[in-house]
C-alpha cells in the first residue's frame, strides 16, 4: 500500500437519520483534508462513501453491536484498502467543528491517546470491572485489566494498531474494557488527550457550549441548544469542565464543588459574575 494518509478518521454509525448526517457533513466541513471513512455493520441506508464491514468475513462476536463497536473497526482494519499515519474513532453522536490533526498534534508522537485510561487501582468502581465483566476476560488477560472513556476520540498510530491486534481477543467483551485492557497487555506508550480537548468528551449539562468550535460528545439531539439558556454562565460552566476532566468517571458524575460551597450558593454567585461580565 504506497499511498498514506496523514489521518484517517473512521465514522461509527448505526443509523442514516439527520443527525448522523449532520455531524458526518460537519466533520467533513472543518476538515476537508483528511481521510474520512463512515464505517457501519448492516443499515439499511448508507452514508456516502460507506464501508460496510458485514461484507468481510469475520470471526467476531456481532450479536450485541453496541457493546463490541470496536468490532467494526477491527474488521475494516483487515480489509483495508490503504494505510495512514493515525486512525481516529469517532461516532455518529460527536459533533466536530475543529481541525482534528491541529488538535490532536500535541499528542501526534504517542502509540494511543484516549481522553481517559485507568487500571482497576486507579478506578475500581468504574462499571465494567465488575465481576460478571471481568468474567468475560480470558484469564491471562486479568492482570492487565484497564479502561478506556470513552471509546470516541481515541486514535492509535499504524504500528500500534497492528501490534495491538496482533494482542486482542474476540469474545462478549465490553469496547472500552477489551481497549485499555489490550492497550496495556501490548505495552503501547499511552498519551491522555489534553484538557482542552477532553473536557467536551463526555456528556454535557450546558450543550449551549457546543456553540463554541470543539470536538463534543455525546451529542445526542439534531438542535442541541433548543430553548436552552447560557445558564449558569460561562465561569461556572469552565469550572465544572476542569473539576470533571479530572476524573476518569466525569460522564457519571453530577456537577460537584469544594465542600465549602453548596452548589446553589456559588451559582448564585457566578451568576452575578456572569451578568456583570456581559453587561
Amino acid at each position: 500500500m504506497a499511498n498514506v494518509e496523514k489521518l484517517c478518521v473512521l465514522f461509527l454509525y448505526h443509523k442514516c437519520d439527520k443527525l448522523t448526517l449532520s455531524h458526518f457533513e460537519k466533520l467533513k466541513e472543518s476538515n476537508p483534508h483528511i481521510k474520512i471513512i463512515p464505517l457501519t455493520d448492516s443499515v439499511s441506508e448508507y452514508l456516502p462513501g460507506t464501508v460496510d464491514v458485514n461484507q468481510f468475513p469475520s470471526s467476531w462476536p456481532t450479536s450485541c453491536k453496541w457493546r463490541n463497536i470496536d468490532v467494526t473497526v477491527y474488521r475494516w482494519f483487515e480489509h483495508r484498502e490503504f494505510d495512514a499515519e493515525k486512525y481516529l474513532f469517532l461516532e455518529h453522536d460527536c459533533l466536530c467543528t475543529v481541525d482534528l490533526v491541529k488538535l490532536y498534534e500535541s499528542v501526534w508522537d504517542s502509540d494511543v491517546t484516549v481522553a481517559n485510561y485507568f487500571s482497576i487501582a486507579e478506578n475500581p468502581h468504574w462499571y465494567y470491572f465488575r465481576k460478571r465483566e471481568l468474567a468475560r476476560l480470558p484469564k491471562e488477560d486479568l492482570p492487565y485489566a484497564s479502561g478506556v472513556s470513552p471509546f470516541m476520540g481515541a486514535m492509535f498510530s499504524h504500528s500500534a494498531l497492528k501490534k495491538y491486534l496482533s494482542q486482542v481477543v474476540p469474545g462478549d467483551i465490553f469496547c472500552e474494557l477489551r481497549l485499555g485492557t489490550t492497550i496495556r497487555k501490548a505495552g503501547l506508550n499511552f498519551k491522555r488527550l489534553p484538557l482542552s480537548v477532553r473536557k467536551t468528551i463526555c456528556w454535557h449539562c450546558y450543550p449551549w457550549q457546543a456553540n463554541r468550535p470543539g470536538l463534543f460528545h455525546a451529542i445526542k439531539l439534531l438542535d442541541h441548544n433548543f430553548k436552552r439558556k447560557p445558564e449558569p454562565g460561562f465561569i461556572l460552566s469552565v469550572i465544572y469542565d476542569v473539576l470533571r476532566s479530572r476524573s476518569p468517571r466525569r460522564y457519571l458524575e453530577p456537577l460537584k464543588f469544594p465542600q465549602s460551597f453548596t452548589p446553589r450558593f456559588l451559582k448564585r454567585i457566578m451568576k452575578k459574575i456572569y451578568r456583570k461580565l456581559s453587561g
